[in-house]
């Protein structure tokens, strides 16, 4: 049964103008510091019964208020009015009035949700009407036309935005098809989003297509200053017909530079006709990609994940990205940031490096750096400084963990040493490339650099001579004791066995 919000003995026109002044009304009472900004899709889906119009409704933290409830964490609420009415009528055709609250959030946070409402074929408006709870004065009106005309051809549903997926059996309006979904009405992936997704359904393939199979193709261009527009990215899967089917695919963008970009999905028959075509735009924020260093400035940093750092923080990780700066002036640079004890500078020295590291997610390269570099700090500590101090630790995060290593402890005649070996080593294409290192001051487990085959590290000839050097005697190989690099073979010397087998 339809439902009418205003008194059935006024006539449309006045009802049309009473809700006009009321929008007028409300729109002139928005504060100017708070003013609700919020995207909306309507996609019409099916069941084998009947279609349902899916809304989807995304509400940016910023502009709605957030109040405490506690000293660290804040919520917001907003109540949400949809009225669904049929294209040209007065009649609500569909209602709801509910109050959309976030979780205890530690900073603005966007409000999302998702309703349905079960539709018949024609046109249909939906009105939106938004009212921030912690801010009366804060009202949005907003209203979107869509029609339902799932036909008995191919029907390919419009395109939905994810902002992200992941297999779920939940049965919340999130959930489908074995997955949740979280929708992206805004259309704008900013700087931390690494993957575009998109959802989208085909309906009565099996209907119209004889063939048994068909292709669903997907293409992203850029769309040019000019009008002109670069192709970005596409890809196809091949589906069999069938009553229902979907289409989930994922693309990295990553590398995706900033602008506004096009999505087109197409289902093609065998002969590559075009039978169903849907096609969308959105933005990509990827401010940092490919950026030139003088233009990242210290106003930029102040955003960006480095504030949450304190000073012990940003000390511990400039020391450990040391092993990393050797380029340039770089290494005095850091040493003298380290010096002046300068909190901004350090900041931005760290941020900057991050950028170069992975211009898409700095923060990222930074928290997986991190882990491994505190595991090295914690494997090869020392007692005198960090474990990525030490120049065991230096190549662990300048090349990685070796392919085999070799420890001896028990050789008379020398310290303790250790051999790595990486069967590949790609800085320098190299192949078998060998490091000793070894404990002369047989202080704790501070082991030092005596020789490696990499170009750019230490290389010693006289590697064998320096490591058996308290036990030497004359036995040195060779007649001429100045010009000697080895030693004599004997039982107790097996450091160039090893170094030269593996």
């Amino acid at each position: 049964m339809a439902l009418n919000l205003l008194p059935d003995k006024m006539s449309n026109n006045m009802k049309t103008l009473l809700r006009t002044c009321l929008g007028l009304f409300f729109a002139g009472m928005v504060l100017p510091v708070f003013a609700i900004d919020a995207a909306l899709t309507t996609i019409v889906y099916a069941t084998p019964d009947k279609p349902y119009v899916e809304i989807s409704l995304e509400i940016e933290g910023n502009s709605i208020r957030h109040v405490p409830v506690d000293s660290l964490l804040s919520m917001a609420s907003v109540e949400v009015i949809l009225i669904l009415r049929a294209e040209g009528t007065e009649d609500v055709y569909n209602y709801e009035k509910y109050q959309l609250v976030g979780k205890p959030v530690n900073g603005p946070k966007s409000l999302v949700d998702i309703k349905r409402f079960n539709v018949g074929a024609g046109r249909y408006n939906l009105e939106v009407q938004l009212k921030d709870l912690n801010n009366a004065n804060n009202i949005q009106f907003m209203n979107t036309l869509f029609e339902v005309n799932l036909g008995a051809a191919v029907y390919l549903s419009e395109v939905q935005l994810l902002r992200q997926f992941y297999a779920d059996n939940g049965e919340s309006a999130f959930h489908r098809n074995g997955f949740y979904m979280e929708p992206l009405p805004f259309r704008f992936y900013d700087r931390a989003a690494q993957l575009m997704v998109f959802y989208a359904e085909i309906y009565h393939s099996n209907k119209s297509i004889t063939d048994q199979n068909y292709m669903v193709r997907y293409v992203v261009e850029e769309e040019l200053p000019n009008g002109q527009t670069k192709l970005w990215g596409s890809g196809n899967q091949r589906k069999a017909p069938s009553p229902i089917d979907a289409v989930l695919v994922q693309m990295d963008i990553k590398t995706m530079n900033s602008g506004n970009y096009r999505l087109t999905v197409e289902v093609r028959n065998n002969l590559n006709e075009v039978l169903a075509s849907r096609q969308m735009k959105f933005q990509r924020s990827n401010p940092l990609l490919n950026m030139d260093e003088k233009a990242l400035t210290t106003e930029m940093v102040k955003t960006e994940f480095v504030q949450k750092l304190n000073e012990e923080e940003l000390r511990y990780a400039l020391r450990a990205i040391s092993p990393l700066v050797r380029l340039g002036d770089e290494p005095d640079m850091l040493q003298t940031i380290l010096k002046n004890n300068d909190p901004e500078a350090m900041r931005f020295f760290l941020f900057r490096h991050f950028v170069r590291v992975d211009g898409n997610d700095p923060e990222g390269a930074y928290k997986q750096y991190m882990d491994v570099a505190k595991a090295v700090d914690n494997k090869f500590h020392s007692g005198f400084r960090f474990g990525f101090e030490t120049d065991r630790g230096r190549m662990f995060l300048r090349y990685g963990k070796p392919d085999d290593v070799v420890r001896v402890d028990d050789e008379p005649s020398a310290p303790p040493y250790e051999i790595w070996v990486y069967y590949n080593f790609p800085v320098t294409n190299q192949r078998n490339v060998k490091f000793l290192f070894y404990n002369p001051s047989l202080a704790g487990d501070d082991f030092v650099t005596l020789h490696s085959t990499a170009r750019g590290e230490i290389n010693n000839p006289r590697w064998e001579r320096d490591l058996y050097a308290r036990n030497a005697g004359e036995q040195y190989d060779g007649d001429n004791y100045q010009d000697a690099t080895q030693m004599q073979r004997n039982v107790n010397r097996n450091a160039r066995v090893y170094f030269e087998d593996y």
